[in-house]
């Protein structure tokens, strides 16, 4: 089963050329029903979901590596997060995403993930 408490998911994306872009995300559950990334405004993964808001999210299994798990979705983009989403961010990172920007990445945008289906193994949560 998915471990959606792990510290790090892999993020599909479309690029414009129609190449994929796939990098590791720290992110959030909320639940089963949203996962949230927080990272820069101008990263590629912005731009591509802006264009195609079709995404793929790669979640490690837990304790078992043949049970890993890959949930398709649809990706919207967001200014700010709710304030349960900040909370579990800080929660499991230790680090409050915004509203001033990141050092690393500068302004940030939020991606708030639905899953559609889940097209290997199926989400756990530590709720």
């Amino acid at each position: 089963m998915a471990n959606l408490s792990a510290r790090d998911a892999w993020l599909a994306t479309r690029n414009s050329d129609g190449s994929p872009h796939l990098v590791p995300v720290w992110f959030v559950a909320v639940g089963v029903e949203s996962i949230w990334i927080a990272t820069g405004r101008t990263s590629a993964k912005v731009a591509n979901i802006a264009r195609n808001n079709n995404v793929s999210v790669g979640f490690p299994a837990e304790g078992d590596a043949n049970g890993d798990a890959v949930a398709t979705g649809i990706a919207n983009l967001y200014d700010q997060a709710p304030s349960e989403v900040l909370d579990l961010f800080v929660a499991k990172y230790d680090w409050h995403p915004g509203p001033e920007p990141d050092p690393d990445v500068g302004d940030l945008q939020f991606i708030e993930i639905t899953p559609c289906r889940w097209i290997m193994g199926s989400p756990t949560s530590n709720d």
